[in-house]
């Protein structure tokens, strides 16, 4: 199993001198297996590079995309992935529905394209291209590999994917939060000791789900887009600190964790001090620390 990275950065493409280390396009990896075929996961402008990668791969292109959720840096490259323009390529393209419209998978990749937006329509493209809802659990499973999905923490329907093929499991994870007690400590609520301890125990749990998903995996790629410290000030904006992934990390018995995801703001020295300084605490932890960077690839074995 072999993973490229051609998108690292969250929120939005972050250009200029200071982001070439790390690199500034929006999320999108490629997995490619020995038995099973390629694997895209999100459609961040990394995409781009992403879909000329593949056409140098010989025609045709035929291969699956995998949306963790519709934010615009996971799905703003769509529209510039040469192969579904191109006849004869065939795309299968699997992401959640919205969670507050009867708005399809189809719909909301489609919605970018209207004519306010973009010059060419999704209905114009000439791969075969089709479209599934994707929810919680088994989204694909054949002879050779297996496809599962874990409802993450994030202010829109999102999904972490599961990869099992080729004896190797790899887990990609969309935006995510650790899930928490919002009455806890809030001092305008009036609720009694017995209920918040529900509530606890109800993110206690929750978060334990995501951990069980990802036990046993190979290699995890997760959202770290915050010092603890600067997570403080953006509680409930969907995103882990790395404190909190290390936490996950040793609560799934995690021997390697790649944090991708980066702030937009996080230049290449500022991630490349975190780098060194999350490395040494996940040694400490027995888990291998890595930061995702633009064209860095990882081969599973």
């Amino acid at each position: 199993m072999k993973i490229t990275y051609f998108g690292v950065r969250g929120s939005i493409p972050t250009p200029g001198k200071e982001l070439v280390k790390y690199g500034g396009n929006t999320s999108c990896m490629l997995v490619e297996t020995d038995s099973a075929g390629d694997f895209i996961f999100d459609a961040g402008t990394g995409i781009r590079e992403c879909g000329n990668y593949l056409m140098t791969k010989g025609s045709p292109v035929d291969t699956k995309l995998f949306i963790s959720h519709t934010h615009w840096d996971h799905i703003q490259g769509f529209p510039f992935f040469v192969p579904s323009y191109i006849p004869g390529n065939k795309l299968k393209v699997f992401g959640p529905p919205s969670d507050v419209q009867k708005l399809t998978i189809k719909d909301i990749m489609a919605m970018q394209t209207n004519y306010e937006y973009f010059p060419v329509r999704v209905s114009q493209l000439g791969a075969d291209i089709d479209y599934t809802d994707t929810a919680e659990g088994i989204i694909i499973e054949e002879d050779k590999f297996k496809i599962s999905a874990c409802k993450l923490n994030h202010p829109v329907n999102c999904f972490a994917y599961k990869i099992e093929c080729d004896g190797k499991t790899f887990v990609y994870g969309g935006d995510h939060e650790a899930y928490r007690n919002i009455y806890r400590g809030d001092e305008s609520c009036d609720f009694d000791e017995e209920f918040l301890l529900e509530l606890d125990a109800n993110a206690d749990s929750q978060n334990q789900k995501i951990a069980d998903f990802l036990t046993g995996a190979d290699l995890v790629s997760w959202d770290a887009q915050y010092t603890e410290e600067e997570y403080l000030a953006k509680v409930g904006w969907g995103h882990s600190s790395y404190e909190s992934d290390i936490k996950l990390a040793k609560s799934a018995k995690l021997k390697r964790m790649i944090f991708s995801h980066h702030d937009p703001i996080s230049h290449d020295d500022v991630l490349t001090e975190r780098e060194d300084k999350y490395k040494k605490i996940g040694l400490e932890n027995d888990i291998e620390i890595v930061f995702s960077k633009e064209g860095m690839i990882v081969e599973l074995n």
